[in-house]
Formats: structure tokens, sequence, C-alpha cells
């Protein structure tokens, strides 16, 4: 798989113009780390974090705990969904966020700017869903799992693009659809496609110029963050970029 190295917010939009149609999806990463889910991602000596037998433990415990906390706990339709749902609040599982938008895509990338001692150059992943479901389930449309009892789990031959119902707030705000892994596969960087996959790098000296640069058009955490908290970080990050700009000045 070839990558592009980009220094400046212009450049990735020039990137974006000429990429081809069919890449309709993105994903930020703040550096370069194997595109696996949380729930299969490796520890430093290369070993799983978590064996399967506690991957499903963590969604089965997460319906038992989470019941009296939510409204209306019978309306999540299957496991997929449970997933959905248990990620937003932090529990490991088997789907990679991805988004239709790839200017939150490059906000996800940099958003850590500040807060890295090291220059880390950051990613942006651009995937093409219809030929990475061509390849694993023979068929080019995103999965819809709404309204389905559930996904067998042995349909797909590596990761498959899924949709569901805009759960939460968050989910609707980054416009997100989700990759689904099976317990299995390998990181999705492994089909080393061009035709399905193709990587940005962000050189990491840059990357704080770029995210003053969303800031300046009005695309900051509360865009895709919709809640309180993201309020007060884009109020604290406001502080960052001016501090930055003065002393580059």
């Amino acid at each position: 798989m070839t990558s592009v190295i980009v220094n400046k917010l212009s450049e990735y939009m020039a990137f974006i113009e000429e990429l081809p149609t069919e890449f309709t999806l993105s994903r930020g990463q703040g550096g370069d780390y194997p595109l696996l889910p949380s729930a299969l991602r490796k520890d430093v000596s290369g070993n799983r974090k978590y064996p399967k037998r506690a991957i499903r433990n963590f969604l089965d415990e997460f319906k038992l705990n989470s019941y009296q906390y939510m409204a209306n706990p019978s309306d999540i339709e299957n496991d997929v969904e449970w997933m959905l749902y248990a990620q937003h609040y932090g529990i490991p599982t088997r789907l990679m966020d991805f988004t239709t938008s790839h200017i939150v895509s490059l906000l996800f990338a940099v958003e850590k700017s500040f807060q890295n001692e090291d220059e880390i150059d950051a990613v942006v992943y651009f995937l093409n869903p219809t030929k990475l479901n061509l390849l694993n389930v023979q068929q080019e449309k995103i999965i819809n799992i709404s309204g389905v009892p559930g996904i067998p789990s042995e349909v797909h031959d590596g990761p498959i693009v899924i949709q569901g119902r805009k759960i939460n707030q968050r989910v609707n705000a980054q416009k997100g659809l989700f990759v689904l892994f099976q317990n299995d596969d390998n990181p999705l960087e492994s089909i080393n496609n061009d035709s399905i996959l193709r990587k940005l790098v962000i050189t990491g000296s840059e990357t704080k110029n770029i995210l003053s640069s969303l800031y300046s058009m009005g695309i900051s955490f509360s865009h895709i963050y919709p809640e309180l908290p993201s309020v007060a970080k884009d109020i604290v990050m406001q502080q960052d970029i001016l501090d930055y700009i003065r002393e580059k000045n």
C-alpha cells in the first residue's frame, strides 16, 4: 500500500480532490498503529490483549449490567447494535470506527497535537467500502445490520463495512460507519490493495499548524463530540492555539 505525505491543510484538501469517489470512508489516527479494533489489539510483545472468551464476556456483562441505566434496552436488536452501544462507553469490541467525513478524520488525526511531547506523525486511512465488502462478503453494498436478529459469525472472509441506526449523538455527529472484524482477522492494512485502502501521513512537526487551521474554519471538538465536556476542551484548545501562534510570530 502506497502512502502520501502532507504538511498543510491545503495539501490534504488537494489529496481529497484527487481521491477516487469510491473512497467514501476514512479514519484518522494520532499515530501509525495497526488498523485493528480495540478488542483485537496487541501489546508491545505482539500478544493479544484480550482472549476471545474475554471479548465475549465484555459484551455479555455490559448487557447484564446496563439495563437499569438505559431508557429502552429492548430496542437494541442484535449483538452488533449492542457493540455499537457498548463501544461508546469504553467496552472493547470488534468494531472499528470510520466516518464519511474526511475533514472529521483529519481532526481525529491531529486532535492531540498539543498533548504529545514528541512530534508524532499522524495518519488518515481512506477506504473503498464496496471493494472491501466485495472481497470479503461477495457483495458490494454496505451491510445494514438494523432490523435483523443477528449477523452470522462466519458469513464473511474478513473485515466488512456495516451501518446501523445512529443510536447516540456522537455516532451521528461523526457521520460514523464501522468495520466489523471477526476474532481472528488480520489488521485491515494487511490487505495491501490500493483499490481498497489508501494511506496519508501528516508530518508530526506540522500537526499543530493543521489543527490551528481547522479551528480557524470552525471545525472543533464540539463539532464531532456534541457534549458539554467538548465545550471546555475547545476553550482550552483555543488558548493553546493562541499561545502557539504567538510563539511562532
